[in-house]
Formats: C-alpha cells, structure tokens, sequence
C-alpha cells in the first residue's frame, strides 16, 4: 500500500512539472511574441505592460490551482517553469532571427 502512495507522489510530481513546463512556455513564448511585435504596436508601452500583467497574472494563477496548498507541486512546477526557460533560451539563440521582420 505505501508503494501505491508513493507512486501516486511521484505521478503527481510529474504532472506538476510538466504543467510548470506548460506554463513558462506560455509566459516565454508570450515574452519573444511581444519582443518581436512591441515596435509594430500603435502605443508599444502600453502592449508590453499589458502583456506582462496578462502573462503574470496566468502564471500566478496556474500555480496557485496547480500546487492547491502542497509547497512540492510549487517547486515542481517552479522546476518545470526553468526548464521551459532553459529550452527558449537555446531556442532564441542571441544573433539569430533578432531582427523584426
């Protein structure tokens, strides 16, 4: 039986990774979209701002109804949240595509 619960753990640990990993994509993709498009924008100040609130606010709000008061689907999901900004660092590597098109 306590085999099941640890299982169970580490499942739940994964997804809470995997979820984080969600998340960052969302907000890192959402960071590169607005980088790339913020010049093009009528009022650019206003564009970037909003999407840091809007990007803050989802993230926030994932891992609150994610972690439901557990401080280890936090740190999963803080774990998974570097590894997306691990992989859209190497993605955008410095020098290339760095030009709005």
């Amino acid at each position: 039986m306590e085999m099941l619960d640890v299982a169970a753990s580490m499942v739940e640990l994964i997804g809470a990774a995997l979820a984080g990993t969600l998340l960052g994509s969302f907000y890192f993709g959402g960071l590169w979209f607005t980088v790339r498009h913020a010049a093009q924008w009528r009022n650019p100040g206003l564009g970037v701002a909003a999407s840091l609130f809007l990007r803050l606010v989802l993230v926030a709000l994932g891992f609150y109804w994610l972690a439901d008061g557990h401080w280890q689907r936090y740190a999963a999901a803080a774990a998974g949240l570097l590894a997306a900004r691990w992989v859209w660092i190497r993605r955008i590597e410095p020098g290339r595509g760095s030009r709005c098109n």
